[in-house]
């Protein structure tokens, strides 16, 4: 698995109602001796879930606010973030074909698994005539122009 990377400057996701009722707790029972990490997690699980609504609604509550909080904060870093994203890369004509035959191919072959549909719209596609290409060629030409301008845009937009 690849791991994302993660930008420093992104907001911090805020705790769940159990994660601020596990901080409140955690101290008291590291002075009750309690060290191992395992065993203080299951400590705290077994309190969360035996803890009433009403004692639970104190932390939910807090939890919910962090979390409006939070997502305030991230869809400003989003919108910033977008700003200055370069353009998204335009589909090749391939692509283009098999957005419009694969809900057809799935279709007539509802148990054609993933793999067996991406071979046969493969097959499909090299077994096709230049005539029936040209309209997918045409269109991601149309598309690959526009993403050029863009691009060129948005470079220009990062040397100033």
């Amino acid at each position: 698995m690849v791991d994302k990377k993660v930008d420093k400057n992104a907001p911090k996701r805020p705790p769940t109602a159990f994660f601020l009722y596990a901080k409140t707790r955690r101290a008291v029972l590291k002075n009750k001796g309690i060290t191992d990490v395992t065993e203080v997690a299951t400590k705290l699980g077994k309190e969360w879930r035996s803890l009433s609504d009403t004692k639970k609604k104190k932390f939910e509550t807090a939890a919910n606010k962090e979390r409006e909080k939070y997502l305030k904060e991230k869809a400003k870093y989003d919108k910033k973030m977008n700003k200055n994203k370069p353009p998204k890369r335009p589909p090749s004509s391939y692509f283009l074909f098999t957005k419009d035959r694969r809900p057809v191919l799935k279709n007539e072959n509802p148990n054609l698994s993933v793999t067996d549909l991406a071979i046969k719209l493969g097959e499909e596609w090299n077994n096709m005539d230049a005539k029936k290409r040209h309209p997918y060629e045409k269109e991601a030409a149309k598309l690959k122009s526009i993403y050029d301008k863009e691009k060129k845009k948005w470079e220009k937009k990062g040397k100033k």
